[in-house]
């Protein structure tokens, strides 16, 4: 049976549900070393981020302590499997989806693309120090003109004697001022769109936080422009061909991550409302005791758990290469849009309170919403599943 936290104090006649893993007995679910690395974020979460995390959403400001704080605990070498690594995204986003974001930016789609496409001395050079974060890197693909129609990007490089010149723009660009990127971009000379590794601080590199987003504040996206940078041989991914053996096989592996963040949005409304409506009262009573609040809580829960379970499925199946890319759209396509619904339903039951960021749910609310987009949008991987389903395409 699950455990009840009581409130201490006035109000300690009111027991509640505080971990919504615990319900369905989701735990049952993990391994020991799963659960082990579950623990050791939600730790490191609670202690050195949840204290100082949101004076950075309101600057949206790059936490660079905590950054820091995360890095002596080595978890990019520890998450070796989706489930673990999802785990530690579930973690970090009940704090704050956009530190979850950052996370997943520098854990799958940067390491994975070199170790899948790079050269030896490409994981020699990069590899370690990416895992051991001493340096950040972003993933460009995405153009101000070329969103979900990624396939038509217009960045380009021009072979040169000793490398190539690399001309174009990127837009959204997570990580884009650090230090490196997994940059897309469109060969002139065979028409493939190829992958490179470039370093910021390479000349024509520009890279310019977006300012005014609402959401994900944390995580800076960038404007880029690249104007002649020369990349020199060596750091053309050998195994980055074309779109398909390239950028879908990225995002094939990163999506799979996408939904456990939007399961860490879900967590973290339904333990912030939790311990809202059990301690404030209205017309003399306990607010979690009103009808109305009862039916969207439990809304918010079975929601939780039905993702859940879709969720560590397709990560089993992805781990024994079984899952395919339409599974894992269509998981992707339903956790995230199931989150809007979770953050709105949190906002609701916090009324006026809701809106203020120490309690989570307005935060989640506009998050949910770049997550439900990122990574192919809802739309889009709605017709990637449908595609598959049907063996009909409904898009280009």
């Amino acid at each position: 049976m699950f455990r009840l936290n009581q409130l201490a104090g006035q109000f300690k006649e009111v027991k509640f549900l505080a971990d919504p893993l615990e319900y369905l007995r989701l735990y049952d679910m993990l391994e020991n070393d799963e659960k082990d690395i579950c623990f050791a974020v939600r730790k490191f979460a609670q202690e050195k981020a949840a204290p100082t995390i949101n004076k950075y959403v309101e600057a949206a400001e790059f936490p660079t302590e905590i950054v820091e704080a995360l890095k002596p605990l080595k978890l990019i070498h520890k998450t070796n499997t989706y489930v673990k690594t999802g785990l530690a995204y579930l973690e970090l986003a009940k704090v704050d989806a956009g530190l979850s974001t950052f996370y997943l930016l520098i854990s799958s789609l940067v390491p994975h693309s070199i170790e899948t496409f790079g050269s030896e001395d490409q994981k020699q050079k990069y590899l370690t120090r990416i895992k051991d974060m001493d340096i950040l890197g972003g993933w460009a693909l995405t153009e101000r003109e070329y969103g979900s129609d990624a396939s038509s990007l217009q960045t380009t490089v021009k072979k040169v004697q000793g490398g190539y010149l690399l001309n174009g723009n990127k837009r959204w660009i997570g990580n884009g001022n650090k230090d490196i990127l997994v940059v897309w971009a469109r060969n002139a000379e065979n028409n493939n769109i190829e992958g490179f590794i470039v370093e910021n601080k390479w000349a024509g590199v520009h890279a310019e936080p977006i300012k005014h987003k609402l959401a994900l504040r944390i995580v800076q996206n960038c404007q880029i422009t690249f104007k002649d940078v020369f990349i020199p041989d060596e750091n053309r991914m050998p195994k980055a061909k074309d779109f398909q053996n390239g950028v879908t096989q990225a995002l094939q592996h990163s999506r799979v991550g996408v939904p456990w963040i939007a399961l860490g949005i879900q967590a973290g409304v339904y333990e912030n409302v939790v311990k809202f409506i059990t301690r404030r009262k209205q017309f003399g009573k306990h607010i979690a005791g009103f009808q109305l609040q009862q039916e969207r809580l439990t809304r918010i829960l079975t929601t939780f758990q039905a993702s859940f379970l879709m969720v560590i499925q397709v990560s089993r199946l992805a781990q024994e290469k079984k899952a395919t890319l339409g599974q894992i759209a269509a998981v992707k396509a339903w956790v995230t849009d199931k989150t809007r619904e979770v953050a709105r339903l949190g906002r609701e039951m916090m009324g006026g309170d809701g809106i203020l960021v120490e309690n989570y749910c307005i935060k989640a609310l506009t998050d949910a919403e770049v997550v439900y987009t990122y990574e192919g949008s809802y739309d889009i991987n709605s017709l990637i599943a449908g595609r598959e389903i049907t063996g009909l395409a409904a898009f280009k």
